[in-house]
């Protein structure tokens, strides 16, 4: 275990698997105020030994994702406050119906409609366990407003290659606008993930796609990239086309760069960007491409107004300080 001993209280961080990718925030924060421990990543209910060592020894233990872990978490004994963190996909799944909420102290969500999802499995879920919204935050100086102004043709993509990020509508919207201008080019930072299935379906039937629509020196595949801030320093706009999310990090992050996002309409949009930016068909997403597009420095201020992670940073200070008290 690493430890970081700043004050008498210890918050303990469990992330089933090694999926600690959305912790990062929460436990800088952890770390500014309290004594921390993180257990090894990699854990899952096999794990039972060690995750009852951690429950029997801290004052506060947060779980990310609701899964069999969070399940054998909510199960077992402990001398401290529980707090599970649902994400998205989790909600979609049946693992939340199978935690004994009446031994939880509260079930953090990134937003609201994520809670409204889960209610569609557990309609009493408010009564069961105290749900906080505690929102995702962007870091607003690594994703600095763009020094790019000129406008590029260059339509971005960011984010995993998997069905529920809906590739083929993105290649759909993508073609709609490329049709009526020939300067566009569709630029994908992401690898293909989720099964052997799911990748495999995807790599055969993307490339099928392109060179069906007459796009194949128009779409450029630039596999996982490292520097995402650098990827959209000469892009004009981010397309998102997924069918969930339960904040959509690369939107955000894409606007407070100044480029401009070109939304699906997903469960829970209307929450989290601006209406105007948002599309229900093919053909109005095309023309939101194809439209000016609004001032970089609008697109930085909303998110620096709603998604900042100064707001982050207050709501965990809230529930957190409730939970363990003075």
């Amino acid at each position: 275990m690493q430890y970081a001993l700043f004050m008498q209280k210890q918050i303990a961080f469990l992330a089933q698997g090694n999926n600690a990718k959305f912790l990062g925030p929460v436990l800088h924060w952890a770390l500014e105020r309290h004594e921390v421990a993180v257990p090894p990543l990699g854990l899952d209910a096999g794990d039972e030994p060690l995750v009852r060592g951690v429950l029997e020894r801290a004052d506060l233990t947060w779980v990310e994702w609701v899964q069999d872990l969070a399940v054998l978490a909510a199960s077992l004994p402990r001398r401290g406050r529980l707090v599970l963190r649902l994400h998205s996909f989790e909600a979609y799944t049946g693992l939340p119906a199978l935690v004994d909420w009446s031994r939880v102290d509260a079930l953090v969500v990134v937003a609201p409609h994520v809670a409204e999802i889960m209610k569609l499995r557990i309609p009493d879920l408010a009564e069961r366990v105290r749900v906080a919204v505690v929102p995702n935050g962007v870091d607003l100086k690594r994703f600095a407003l763009r020094k790019s102004k000129a406008r590029t043709g260059r339509i971005a993509f960011v984010g995993a290659l998997r069905h529920t990020k809906n590739l083929p509508m993105v290649l759909q919207c993508f073609a709609a606008a490329a049709r009526r201008d020939q300067g566009l080019t569709l630029h994908l930072a992401g690898q293909y993930e989720g099964g052997e299935l799911e990748q495999t379906e995807l790599a055969v039937y993307l490339p099928h796609l392109i060179h069906a629509l007459g796009l194949r020196e128009r779409v450029v595949f630039h596999g996982q990239v490292a520097d995402i801030p650098a990827f959209l320093e000469d892009k004009d706009a981010l397309l998102s086309c997924s069918m969930r999310e339960s904040f959509g990090y690369n939107i955000a992050e894409a606007m407070a760069r100044g480029v401009a996002p070109v939304v699906h309409h997903f469960p829970g949009a209307e929450e989290l960007f601006p209406g105007e930016r948002i599309f229900h068909t093919v053909d109005e997403a095309a023309e939101l491409l194809l439209a000016p597009p609004p001032p970089p420095h609008a697109l930085r201020a909303f998110v620096a107004e709603r998604h900042s992670l100064a707001h982050q940073r207050a709501a965990l200070e809230a529930l957190i300080g409730e939970l363990l008290g003075p």
